[in-house]
């Protein structure tokens, strides 16, 4: 589509919004420049963009019926059949609604994005496919996946294991597909515990994988220092045959440039060896947090003590880059995904890879409808500009220039122990909101329960989430982190935990 003339209008209108103070006269020539620069991106838009050899397919599926969507973790149903044979022949898998599968909306949870039908399949999608899966349907999720409660889906996702309570988010529609039986495994999102705190609440295992290893390629992003895909099942050989099917580079993912990706590993067969882990570290910032409950603290401790009879050395030790991980992940989750929507309509990085355009034309419906914002986004949004405009993102350069320090941090700790162990969410599931909350409490559900997560999104250490007990019949997760690209030993350490503990 050709690009519109600027006109005088749009640089006096641009010039307001800048604060650039422009007159008319020079307005007039600054337009007459624009005018001229249009004619490279006419030519840009006539150039085919580089992108996987993936085959195109029409329309697919439906939306569920009531009587095929129990808990409302369907946002649409297909199935959608395999390309080939291999490790997950016979599987049915579920995928994000944050994840594009050509042919099936892929609105993110929110309205904003209601007609927005990809017509290519993220890199993911083409493993599982190409791997003997079928893709069974897209799992409902969060509003622009911008919760860690099941609040904000429409309709809310209930916990199958008890339905007044949340299943978690803002992968919710995969935590409670998978403990409900529909499916076995799913693809998630993580960018702050999306995929670990539904597999918590709803008793279900559930993997970030290191930061990078799995190709985020055909996922609606946040930023991409913090953007993961990662496997959710029903227990860990689920999640480590999903993993060795969708992990590898895929050369269009700009998470993944300039890193010595893992290719062809399989994750599956190790976990037969029955290795067990030497040593593991508990750390002690995770514990008796200000949002913990003393239940879930006395759960995870007593999984550990079972996990030490099996012959692991547990020892409690204090990693204070865990609390200071916490704040550098908030400022680059702030101030990165309110530029991502207000300054670049859903465009996560500007590094050499590939990006659908369709996918940011229809991210930029914002515009037009802001009221359709996640409310539970909202607050994060208006920080992020404010820290923008009033600071001009030093603190979002800082909290970049402080990733290494970080990882470095979290590296140390591992040194000396196979894996590090925490609560995955200091508290169990909490009870959806009454019918006519109020919105300061709808705002207060969405984010309380990241503090032990959201610290690996900016590490990019890998973590799993295990179900280590439960009190009054709601889950407790145990969350295990493993060194970066050292998924077969953390998967190893949880096979093991999962048989002996």
């Amino acid at each position: 589509m050709p690009i519109a003339t600027p006109t005088l209008e749009n640089v006096q209108e641009i010039s307001d919004m800048l604060g650039l103070r422009l007159g008319v006269r020079d307005a007039e020539v600054y337009a007459g420049f624009l005018a001229a620069m249009t004619a490279p991106y006419d030519r840009l838009d006539q150039m085919d963009a580089p992108h996987a050899d993936r085959p195109r397919r029409g329309r697919v599926g439906c939306a569920p019926l009531p009587q095929e969507n129990q808990y409302n973790a369907w946002a649409w149903l297909g199935p959608i059949e395999p390309t080939g044979k291999g490790l997950l022949s016979g599987c049915e898998i579920g995928v994000k609604d944050a994840i594009c599968v050509a042919g099936m909306p892929a609105r993110n949870g929110s309205s904003l994005l209601q007609d927005f039908v990809p017509d290519e399949d993220a890199t993911v999608v083409t493993r599982v496919l190409a791997a003997g899966g079928t893709i069974k349907g897209k799992t409902a999720c969060e509003n622009l996946s911008f919760s860690g409660h099941s609040h904000t889906s429409d309709p809310p996702v209930l916990n199958p294991r008890n339905i007044a309570h949340s299943s978690g988010g803002s992968s919710s529609g995969n935590g409670a597909a998978i403990a409900a039986g529909d499916i076995q495994m799913a693809i998630g999102c993580d960018q702050g515990g999306s995929v670990r705190i539904p597999a918590s609440w709803c008793g279900v295992v559930g993997l970030k994988p290191t930061h990078g290893l799995v190709p985020y390629t055909g996922a609606f992003a946040m930023d991409a220092t913090i953007d993961h895909c990662g496997p959710m099942g029903a227990r860990v050989e689920d999640v480590a045959r999903l993993l060795t099917v969708i992990a590898g580079p895929d050369g269009l993912d700009p998470r993944q440039t300039n890193r010595a990706i893992p290719s062809g590993v399989n994750y599956l067969d190790p976990l037969a060896q029955n290795r067990r882990p030497k040593r593991i570290g508990v750390i002690r910032e995770g514990f008796g947090r200000p949002e913990s409950e003393a239940e879930t603290d006395r759960a995870v401790r007593a999984a550990l003590k079972r996990l030490a009879a099996s012959g692991v050395e547990i020892e409690e030790i204090s990693v204070p880059a865990h609390l200071q991980c916490f704040d550098v992940w908030n400022a680059i989750v702030v101030g990165g995904t309110s530029e991502l929507m207000f300054g670049h309509d859903g465009l996560a990085s500007f590094g050499e890879g590939y990006c659908n355009p369709r996918m940011l034309d229809a991210f930029a419906a914002w515009r037009r409808n802001p009221g359709d914002i996640s409310v539970t986004a909202m607050p994060a949004l208006l920080m992020g500009a404010l820290m923008q405009r009033r600071y001009h993102g030093r603190h979002y350069a800082k909290a970049q220039s402080l990733l290494a320090a970080m990882r470095a941090g979290i590296d140390a700790a591992l040194e000396r122990f196979d894996a590090l162990a925490m609560p995955t969410i200091p508290f169990r599931a909490s009870a959806h909101p009454a019918p006519g909350a109020s919105l300061a409490e709808r705002v207060s559900l969405g984010l309380p329960m990241v503090g032990n997560t959201a610290p690996y999104n900016a590490s990019g250490h890998p973590a799993i989430t295990l179900p280590c007990g439960e009190h009054d019949g709601l889950p407790v997760g145990l969350m295990l982190i493993g060194r970066r690209f050292g998924e077969v030993d953390l998967l190893c350490a949880a096979e093991h935990f999962q048989r002996n503990a």
